[in-house]
């Protein structure tokens, strides 16, 4: 008969494969994370893919939480498992229940255990961040206000308030003192919460504001959305649930007055106390199923206390009661409350009022910039629709040019200029399309990495092959393709009005430049020279090619220009400067093969490389 293993007779191996497996998950999670934090697309994602959404990410609950831990420098990470932090958090406001038999206050134990569990693993960001900060500001911040400020907020949001007031303080009350001292940390415990929330507002008010310009990160327009509403959901759930805990203090309110009414009744709520209670005697002063407001007056908690939800240990009936509370309430700006003469439940519902007021002001403005940036979001797409005939127009003049079959390579050509479109579009919405250059003209620094490949994609199927050709017609020097097209990155787009000159006679020649529209002139200063007449296709400066194959490309060695080039009418040009040639051949893509496929050629007499200045013995 075989005999299972037990567990501790295991190979650890077993164990280790165990985690590497979840450390393969949660890489895998990340990379995705930032993939999508990268693709800077304005995707419309229909209803059903966000709701998919939404329910897959309750799985991923867990992993968001330990990348916040690891990464404490990712702010993202941080601000969605906030989110989560703020769901959970409440749950301790939830632990204390009421026994009406023998009027009494014991926690519930289960809801305690996890609610412990819980803040501890959130409350790990925390110490995480503050490590990081500690690090930061004791290296290259150290001495500066703000970093300690952050330091002190993040310590100020992990200390252990509701655990001691509601876990440690609320179940042992005793004398009429203590609930005066309960009543000051609930306070502490409702500003804690404020501090926790703050990220959260913070991130989702940087949000709005990225909807005004879409050019630092066009955001889809539903995202901004869904975090102003997840904050007025967060504070609903919030609410309701200080609204738990305030009905369970107001009835222990109730006993303390009856006790001291009663000259033979302790105040103490403890199950477990040898103390006498005249549970009679704290029925009718405190009547909940038939309320009397003349003998004691609940307010607004007593729709909680007759719900009989504080003796339940059912979470779910419990939180979907208070939550409904909150977002009645919390939407109707607390007009359908009805106090008492009781001050700190007059002062939870001007809170109430107050944040509901805030929170409509603020989703007022949200819904006044959503509306602007749609108008402005329909605009734009009818300009940028209107722009697709000239890019055809464009687009069929540069194939026939450049004698561009049209085939996948011409189909990539457009793909890219349209998405270099789209890109220069959001940047500047009047853009008015007249040549390449108004496409390569962006504003801001390239880094996106796509747009940047983009750009060079552009570059390699219009000027790969020409370049190729003119590097060829030097002694048959064959260069290979990987040098081209590094060398096709530095060409760009420069624009010349009509009567400006391009390049002087007598200049060094440290520019070659293909024309791509408009006409220039070449001639020079001697009349028996024809003037030559310059059109687009045509490529102009191949000297410093010749130069770039001699045995020196010292800048002291540079061609002097024999012609003037002037711009007849207006001329754009593709342009490849000679410190740009220069440092693509002393930077080869493959430092460790050769880089050229050629013959040693003569070059004044004496045999060198057709690129000398390539030292082959480290190649």
């Amino acid at each position: 008969m075989d005999i299972e293993p037990s567990d501790s007779s295991r190979p650890a191996s077993m164990y280790v494969r165990v985690f590497r497996d979840m450390l393969g998950q949660l890489k895998n999670f990340l990379s995705k994370i930032e993939e999508k934090r990268r693709d800077n697309l304005n995707i419309a994602f229909p209803f059903w893919r966000v709701v998919q959404k939404l329910i897959y990410a309750t799985f991923y609950l867990p992993w968001v939480l330990l990348a916040a831990i690891i990464h404490p420098e990712k702010t993202e990470y941080f601000i969605y498992s906030s989110c989560i932090t703020m769901l959970l958090d409440p749950l301790f406001l939830y632990v204390p229940l009421i026994n009406e038999e023998t009027k009494c206050l014991r926690p519930d134990k289960a809801l305690m255990t996890a609610a412990l569990i819980l803040r501890t693993i959130t409350d790990l960001r925390y110490v995480s961040k503050i490590l990081h900060k500690i690090k930061q500001w004791w290296g290259k911040y150290k001495g500066k206000f703000i970093e300690k400020i952050g330091i002190t907020s993040n310590m100020v949001a992990i200390l252990p308030i509701p655990q001691v007031a509601l876990l440690v303080f609320l179940p042992n009350l005793r004398g009429s003192g203590s609930m005066t001292i309960m009543k000051c940390l609930n306070s502490l415990i409702f500003f804690q919460y404020v501090q926790r929330a703050y990220p959260i507002y913070r991130y989702c008010k940087n949000l709005n504001k990225l909807m005004h310009d879409k050019r630092s990160s066009p955001t889809p327009d539903w995202i901004p959305s869904l975090a102003n509403l997840l904050i007025y959901l967060l504070a609903s759930h919030v609410l309701g649930s200080f609204w738990y805990l305030f009905s369970v203090q107001r009835e222990l309110d109730c006993w303390k007055d009856a006790c001291q009414k009663e000259k033979s009744c302790e105040f103490d709520v403890r199950c477990d106390a040898n103390t006498f209670r005249n549970v009679t005697f704290l029925h009718s002063s405190c009547p909940i199923n038939s309320p009397n407001a003349t003998i004691y007056d609940f307010g607004i908690f007593l729709s909680a206390l007759q719900s009989g939800m504080q003796e339940s240990t059912d979470l779910t009936e419990k939180f979907l009661i208070c939550f409904s509370w909150g977002v009645r309430n919390l939407s109707s700006f607390a007009s359908n409350l009805h106090t008492s003469n009781y001050r700190w439940e007059i002062l939870f519902v001007v809170a109430i009022s107050i944040n509901g007021l805030l929170l409509f002001i603020y989703f007022l403005g949200h819904v006044q910039t959503f509306m602007q940036v749609a108008g402005k979001s329909k605009m734009s797409r009818q300009k940028l629709e209107g722009l697709r005939p000239k890019v055809e127009i464009m687009l069929d003049d540069y194939l026939k040019l450049y004698h561009i079959p049209a085939d996948a390579q011409a189909n990539v050509l457009k793909s890219s200029i349209n998405y270099v479109l789209e890109k220069k579009h959001i940047e500047d919405p009047d853009l008015v399309l007249e040549n390449m250059s108004s496409i390569f003209s962006i504003k801001h620094e390239v880094d996106e990495e796509r747009l940047q490949g983009e750009l060079n994609t552009i570059r390699e199927t219009l000027f790969l092959e020409k370049l190729k050709h003119e590097l060829n017609l030097i002694s048959g020097l064959q260069v290979e393709e990987t040098v081209v097209k590094k060398i096709c990155m530095h060409l760009d787009p420069v624009i010349y009005p009509k009567g400006s000159y391009i390049i002087r006679e007598g200049e060094p020649a440290d520019m070659m430049f293909f024309i791509t529209q408009g006409i220039a002139l070449s001639y020079t200063n001697k009349h028996s020279v024809p003037i030559t007449r310059l059109e687009k296709g045509e490529c102009y400066g191949k000297e410093i090619l010749s130069w770039a194959a001699t045995a020196s490309t010292s800048f002291s060695d540079l061609p002097i220009t024999l012609h003037t080039v002037k711009a007849h009418k207006n001329v754009e040009i593709f342009a490849l400067q000679a410190a740009d040639l220069q440092w693509v051949l002393s930077h080869p893509p493959r430092p460790k093969n050769d880089l050229l496929n050629t013959t040693t050629t003569i070059v004044q007499g004496r045999n060198v490389s057709p690129w000398p200045h390539f030292n082959h013995e480290f190649i």
